[in-house]
């Protein structure tokens, strides 16, 4: 009898341990909420900082219990964060306790805010629990730091739709709508979310469409982190700039240094409505050559930081006036621009072009430098950074794309915010931003190199443990993308 109770406890342990090293199944999650040791929230945002966001969530997890969930179809092959579509949930183990964050970063960083400012509704992945989603036989793997490994989910059921907004920069009627009915009809997971993060602060969005001064919805605060952005060219256009620019290299090499580079000024008559570029419906302008390709334009929407960021870098806008970088939509004629809802859609819709026939291969767009071509799947790695006014974003650092934007060197590097609701409930919903906020700003000496990928920290934020220059950075603006930064240390 006392063997048989050994073997018992020893199956037991066992069993414990294989779970402890496993990532959270929808079952376990079910199991968790009827025996009241489950926790959940719902955050929304900007779709640039998504595999930031998804490590600052994992540095709260047990070890090996990580799990994601997405809406994403089983049929695509992509398994790292900010390529699984703008509909995700992470679930794991934190402490005692089942927890999993429900992410949506459909439409960017505004819809941080706009639950609260102009009444949208937001879809999310439903609840996972029980969930009838596709587990895929090989799950995340992050080589440079496997704390990220997760089993991944795919083809999980969605509540509500992507966000549609009308003519005037809002969501429709029918859009809302059909989005508060998916979501009524999904009790089990929250029904709001409880702030999010941005790419830039509200106020460089327009009143109109949700931004301006939020303060009376909740708590806008700066969340220490930097974030590089670079301009991400189709491959064939990036070759044809480094023909044109006298630089030679060629097959599967894309340095840094040989990169080709172009203006601000340049950039901007590209991107802007009415700019030299579109109103000469040719890449003449830029090459001095009109070689029958059209001038493919992969712009986010309105709703977006990298949008927002964008229209502040290039164009001065709100800070000084300027114009917009207008997201006007045109599939038609020799100037094209297409309306992306996040991040991964800017990535798959340029490699598209990457591999298009003659006349459809010269497309450019703007992306968080988190983003990494080289560790892509086959549908999203066709496209490569260039140089800004002669600086490359990954100069001397093309692992971690950080360090020219910690020196100051490269100079498209933004702010980022956090906001959390005054609705936001007590506890573990309360605090979750806070908490990724914190395990981000201000890692141990040891975790300073594995700070994901274009982040930097802000000099600001108290850290003392890494390096200024190399992943704290030496300039800061205090939080407001509009000011110049100055040396802090």
């Amino acid at each position: 009898m006392m063997n048989i109770k050994k073997i018992a406890f020893a199956l037991a342990a066992l069993s414990v341990s294989t779970l402890a090293a496993a990532g959270v199944t929808p079952a376990q999650i079910e199991t968790a909420r009827g025996a009241g040791t489950l926790d959940q929230a719902w955050i929304a945002g900007a779709s640039a900082p998504t595999k930031s966001i998804y490590e600052g969530w994992v540095k709260g997890c047990q070890a090996g219990t990580g799990s994601i969930f997405t809406a994403q179809a089983s049929s695509s092959n992509a398994v790292t964060p900010g390529s699984l579509g703008n509909f995700v949930a992470y679930a794991c183990v934190r402490g005692t306790r089942t927890s999993v964050l429900y992410h949506t970063v459909d439409g960017g960083s505004l819809n941080a805010f706009t639950p609260f400012t102009n009444g949208t509704k937001l879809a999310r992945v439903s609840y996972v629990g029980n969930a009838s989603c596709t587990k895929l036989a090989t799950g995340y793997t992050d080589a440079t730091n496997t704390a990220n490994n997760a089993d991944v989910y795919k083809g999980c059921a969605q509540s509500g739709a992507a966000i549609a907004l009308d003519a005037t920069g809002v969501q429709t009627a029918a859009n809302k709508s059909v989005n508060a009915a998916a979501l009524a009809s999904n009790p089990l997971a929250p029904q709001q979310i409880v702030g999010g993060f941005s790419d830039v602060e509200p106020t460089l969005f327009s009143t109109t469409i949700g931004g301006g001064n939020v303060s009376s919805f909740g708590l806008v605060s700066n969340a220490f982190l930097g974030q590089a952005f670079g301009v991400a060219v189709s491959t064939p256009l990036y070759r044809k700039l480094q023909e044109i620019q006298g630089i030679s290299e060629s097959g599967s090499s894309y340095s840094p240094a040989l990169a080709p580079s172009l203006t601000k000024g340049q950039i901007a008559s590209i991107l802007q409505e009415g700019g030299a570029v579109q109103t000469a419906e040719s890449w003449f302008p830029i090459l001095g050559e009109d070689d029958g390709e059209k001038v493919i334009i992969q712009r986010r929407v309105d709703t977006s930081g990298s949008q927002a960021s964008s229209n502040a870098f290039f164009l001065g806008n709100p800070c000084l006036g300027g114009n917009l970088l207008l997201p006007t939509t045109t599939t038609t004629g020799n100037y094209q621009v297409t309306l992306n809802s996040g991040s991964g859609n800017v990535k798959t819709n340029i490699t598209t072009a990457s591999n298009a026939a003659a006349g459809s291969r010269y497309a450019i767009g703007v992306l968080s430098m988190e983003n990494d071509p080289t560790v892509e799947n086959a549908a999203n790695n066709g496209y490569r950074y260039i140089k800004i006014d002669g600086s490359h974003p990954e100069t001397g650092d093309v692992v971690n794309a950080r360090l020219a934007a910690a020196s100051g060197t490269y100079p498209f590097h933004m702010e980022m915010k956090a906001f959390v609701a005054n609705t936001a409930p007590a506890g573990f919903q309360r605090t979750i931003v806070t908490t990724i906020v914190n395990a981000l700003k201000n890692p141990t000496a040891a975790a300073c190199a594995t700070l994901p990928r274009g982040l930097t920290l802000n000099p600001d934020g108290g850290n003392t443990t890494c390096e200024a220059g190399v992943v704290k950075a030496k300039f800061t603006n205090f939080g407001n993308n509009c000011s110049p930064a100055v040396l802090y240390e």
